[in-house]
């Protein structure tokens, strides 16, 4: 997936990009494996994780505190969910449109959970 364009969903969607990409290693001297980079979303935040080989990978950290692994089951993602504890959740995405449809679920899915709650 292009760099670029990945970033353009995000923005797309209304999320700040924190921090731009930069690269990231195993150990300080190994060579670099991955590019990152920060956003933020008014319910959730994190990383996009982009690994050289293209494989793209999204940490959501949600403002709400709750644990994402009591909900995994019900998610509607079009991404693989590869990890759920506590507040944090890592999905691997397989292209754009997958993870622009799953950033515009999640960002419902927690208003709903925002609202839910408050009640």
């Amino acid at each position: 997936m292009d760099e670029e364009a990945i970033i353009n969903v995000f923005t797309k969607l209304g999320g700040k990009i924190t921090k731009g990409w930069y690269t990231v290693s195993e150990r300080p001297d190994k060579p670099p494996f991955a590019k990152e980079f920060e956003y933020s979303f008014s319910n959730f935040w994190g990383k996009v994780h982009l690994r050289n080989e293209g494989d793209l990978y999204v940490y959501i950290i949600s403002k709400d505190v709750f644990n994402w692994k009591d909900r995994v089951i019900d998610l509607k993602l079009r991404g693989e969910i590869v990890d759920a504890a506590g507040g944090l959740m890592w999905i691997k995405e397989e292209n754009e449109k997958n993870l622009e449809e799953d950033l515009k679920y999640l960002q419902s899915y927690l208003s709903s959970v925002k609202t839910s709650s408050s009640h």
